[in-house]
C-alpha cells in the first residue's frame, strides 16, 4: 500500500488566490475579446459576444479616459499591492504588473496546518 502524497489536501480549501484586474476602462463590455457582466458571469459559460454598439456606449459612459499605466504608476501599484497584503497579514507569493493595463497577484491568508501549529 502506498501512502498518499503528503502535500495533497482534499478539503477544498484554497492554498492561494490568483487575483487579476485590469486598469480602468481598458476592457469594456462589447470588446472583441468578449466579456462578462453581472448577469453573465457563471464559470465555464461563454463570454458575451463582441458588440460594437455596447462597447461605444460603455466608452461614452466612462468618467475619465481609459487608464494605461506608465512606469511611475506601475511602481505605485506594486507598492499598494505589497502594503495591502502586509496590512491584511496575507502572504504575497508573486505579482506581475503586465504591460500598461493588467495586474496579477498570487497569495492569500497564511495557511494553518491541520494540527493548529
Amino acid at each position: 500500500m502506498t501512502q498518499p502524497h503528503q502535500e495533497f489536501n482534499d478539503d477544498h480549501t484554497p492554498v492561494a488566490y490568483l487575483l487579476t484586474f485590469r486598469s480602468y476602462g481598458t476592457w469594456l463590455h462589447g470588446d472583441r475579446r468578449g466579456s462578462v457582466d453581472r448577469f453573465h458571469h457563471i464559470y465555464g459559460t461563454p463570454r458575451l459576444p463582441p458588440n460594437n454598439q455596447r462597447q461605444q456606449y460603455e466608452l461614452r459612459s466612462l468618467a475619465d479616459r481609459p487608464a494605461k499605466l506608465d512606469a511611475k504608476q506601475r511602481a505605485a501599484v506594486a507598492t499598494a499591492i505589497r502594503e495591502t497584503y502586509t496590512m491584511r497579514k496575507w502572504l504575497l507569493w508573486a505579482f506581475n504588473i503586465r504591460t500598461q493595463t493588467r495586474v496579477h497577484t498570487v497569495g492569500g491568508p497564511p495557511t494553518v496546518s491541520p494540527s493548529g501549529s
